[in-house]
């Protein structure tokens, strides 16, 4: 070996030592720094995605948030397989509403039903409620149903409580109207006879294949905190975790005009497409509250509407009826609201409580700046829903301890 060869290869190698080194070093501060942006979800043969359990780190969706997800791939502590002596358990399943990833652990929505619970029940002492959130971003009632079945059961709830989006959860149970990015999951659909039936194809399709053949590159992602602050410059997301400080106040702010997600909710199903949706949606529901009863657990629905619902002000409120054309502005809630009491299903409307409030104190219960009043619940949103939905589980779940071995039943 030529000498001159000899220097640039002891060259090359002490640059790429270097150059090591100094990746060592940026992975070694970002993890004494707790700056952590995982991949929080992963693919799912039964669900279509769930949360990869035992990740924690930063989310940065609409607000930015610490995140935990428990060995079980739900947000929060880790639970019990069997609930503890003197413990009431109440499952929670819903959507992002639920999951709140947008918010710290203190205010997501089943952290503040829990707590509210536990200071303000009388009939639950001396024993304590514990609220588990199976809730997971993007699901509808089909997926809701299933999780029920082959994973909440498991967990021996007293009660399962249903967190009802009214902005997209008829239209995620239809393979036409969900969300682009969201479509490789299980349907039920509606057989001639009026059954459901189970459609789980998109295990075979070739996005959910893709899916699963390309995980590797999201759990290389998870194991290092370097490649982690590059997944957030390349989708133009901060790399220094700042949680939102703002003003939540509505007044005195000019309104901001937005549409719902799904528009064509606020009137009565317009085609064959969306009254499919909602008939698949109303027999789920029915569905669940039978699996529910079948396994002696208590089973209930809160009903969350749409932001457009809830904006702060009547004014307010009847420009974005407008903007979106909306017939009937009160229709998506007050349709499932009629369908539970019509079949006996327990259920809570949330659309009085939270309209009364953000009227009466003139705030933004959902969205962050700088959208705010459209996205989901804020801290504000989550504190009175949670309040409202710990006091409906108190009025209509908790009975004396010396009533009954299980409570609520």
């Amino acid at each position: 070996m030529s000498p001159r060869l000899s220097n640039w290869l002891k060259q090359g190698a002490l640059l790429a030592a270097s150059l090591l080194i100094g990746l060592l070093l940026i992975e070694g501060m970002l993890r004494v720094l707790g700056w952590s942006h995982p991949v929080f979800a992963q693919p799912d043969r039964d669900l279509g995605w769930s949360f990869r359990p035992g990740v924690s780190g930063w989310s940065s969706h609409e607000n930015t948030a610490f995140l935990r997800m428990n060995r079980f791939g739900f947000r929060g502590a880790d639970w019990t397989r069997e609930p503890g002596e003197g413990t009431l358990r109440i499952a929670m399943l819903g959507d992002s509403f639920l999951d709140s990833s947008n918010l710290a652990d203190e205010h997501d929505l089943a952290r503040v039903v829990e707590r509210a619970l536990n200071a303000s029940c009388p009939a639950l002492a001396p024993r304590k409620a514990e609220v588990l959130n199976f809730g997971v971003s993007g699901y509808g009632t089909a997926q809701q149903y299933l999780q029920l079945e082959q994973r909440v059961t498991a967990f021996r709830p007293d009660v399962a409580v249903l967190a009802f989006y009214a902005g997209n959860d008829v239209a995620n149970n239809s393979r036409a109207l969900s969300a682009d990015g969201q479509k490789t999951k299980p349907y039920f659909t509606m057989a001639p006879s009026g059954e459901l039936q189970l459609d789980r194809s998109f295990r075979d399709s070739n996005a959910f294949r893709k899916e699963l053949q390309s995980d590797w590159q999201r759990r290389l992602v998870n194991a290092s905190y370097l490649l982690q602050a590059l997944k957030q410059v390349v989708r133009g997301r901060p790399v220094i975790p700042e949680p939102l400080v703002y003003d939540n106040t509505s007044a005195g702010k000019p309104p901001t005009l937005f549409g719902a997600e799904n528009e064509a909710l606020f009137s009565p199903p317009p085609d064959e497409t969306w009254r499919s949706a909602w008939a698949v949606t109303e027999k789920l529901l029915l569905r669940m509250r039978d699996r529910a009863a079948a396994n002696k657990i208590g089973f209930g629905m809160a009903i969350i509407p749409d932001p457009v619902q809830a904006a702060p002000g009547a004014a307010w409120r009847h420009a974005l009826a407008q903007r979106m054309n909306a017939q009937d502005l009160d229709y998506p809630v007050r349709r499932i609201a009629d369908f539970a009491t019509q079949n006996d299903l327990r259920h809570l409307d949330l659309l009085a409580p939270l309209r009364s409030h953000g009227d009466r104190e003139q705030v933004f219960l959902y969205g962050f700046p700088p959208k705010l009043g459209n996205g989901h619940l804020n801290e504000t949103g989550s504190r009175v829903a949670g309040k409202e939905i710990a006091d409906w589980l108190c009025r209509e779940f908790v009975r004396p301890a010396q009533s009954s071995a299980k409570a609520p039943l």
